[in-house]
């Protein structure tokens, strides 16, 4: 990027000097037309730098400049790391604990207000005699969901909900060593990140003309087989259990609400079928357990999902599951 700076510059002074001089009068005319094109464009990519420096921001599912300052205007988190308000033991303790405890898709990536995520619709459904505590945290696989959920300070909560998406089973493939090998910066220039608007471009041609390099269809392919793989399907079944042995230890009821492909709802059901009776064989019916591929497959694309560029779940079908989840709570309360 610095050597094009240096050329656009050392370009402009070359017209300059051509465009003042007298000698040659035919390169004279030409410098100076052609400068009014050079200072033009100077000008629109240093208003498009601007912009998408200070201005534009964009979650998506790729590691761009818009998302990094998406996540500055929009992320913020407590002392414990989650984005969350600030609970105190004595708030806690005069309300009922429900911890959503998750990924990404329970911290509301790609959601500017935290007030529209599955768990705070919940919160407001269920009033202030509950405490909803959210302890989404993007990018946690199962097993560090289940190190968080021990390490909370909540000892007794009444219900703890588990938020599991399918790329969870990646923890357990990396363990013995099966690893996508899908990396969206890859052969990435050094020069789009050093500036906001070539990095917007490239992504966008990035998007468009190598697909495979965001790794939407290969990986989802390669997660699929990870659920086909019995040996990397059994060690995710141990993490799932052990998960559950925790809330259960902790005498709280479990409720797992899991995601499908929200890119592709269909053809993940056999695999979000397959987690469901995992915690089935364990004990938990239907009250227990939300598949939402179904609520997913009867939204359209574009309402269902954030944006184009990021398959999290919307604040429209966030608040579908907030109700659902609000159902399901209330049918778990002792009758009178």
């Amino acid at each position: 990027m610095l050597g094009f700076v240096i050329t656009f510059i050392l370009l402009g002074v070359l017209l300059v000097i051509a465009g003042i001089q007298k000698r040659v009068l035919w390169l004279q005319k030409a410098a100076r037309g052609l400068l009014v094109t050079y200072f033009t464009i100077a000008l629109l990519l240093l208003v498009g730098e601007g912009y998408f420096r200070f201005v534009y921001a964009e979650s998506d599912g790729l590691p761009t400049l818009a998302s990094r300052n998406w996540l500055a205007r929009y992320w913020q988190t407590n002392a414990a790391g989650y984005r969350d308000a600030e609970w105190t033991t004595e708030q806690i303790a005069q309300r009922k604990p429900v911890l959503i405890v998750g990924d990404s898709f329970a911290a509301g990536w790609g959601i500017e207000n935290p007030d529209q995520r599955f768990g705070n619709v919940l919160a407001q459904q269920l009033g202030d005699s509950y405490a909803v505590i959210n302890m989404g945290k993007e990018g946690a696989s199962t097993v560090e969901e289940t190190a968080n959920l021990q390490a909370y300070s909540v000892d007794n909560p009444d219900v703890v909900v588990l938020q599991y998406y399918l790329n969870d089973i990646e923890n357990a493939a990396l363990s013995i060593g099966l690893n996508p090998q899908l990396d969206p910066t890859q052969d990435m220039p050094a020069w789009v990140n050093e500036s906001y608007l070539a990095n917007f471009i490239y992504w966008r041609l990035v998007a468009r003309l190598r697909p495979q390099q965001q790794g939407t269809q290969t990986y989802w392919d390669w997660l699929y087989s990870m659920y086909d793989n019995s040996t990397v399907w059994a060690i995710h079944e141990e993490q799932l259990k052990a998960f559950a042995d925790e809330v259960e230890a902790k005498g709280a009821a479990l409720i797992v609400v899991i995601f499908p492909n929200m890119l592709d709802p269909t053809r993940s059901v056999p695999y979000v079928d397959r987690v469901a009776q995992a915690f089935e064989g364990w004990g938990y019916d239907d009250q227990h357990i939300i598949k939402l591929f179904d609520a997913a497959a009867a939204m359209p694309l574009n309402e269902r999902v954030v944006s184009e560029r990021d398959a999290h779940a919307s604040a429209a079908f966030n608040r579908l599951v907030g109700d659902m989840l609000y159902t399901h709570i209330r049918e778990l309360e002792p009758q009178p």
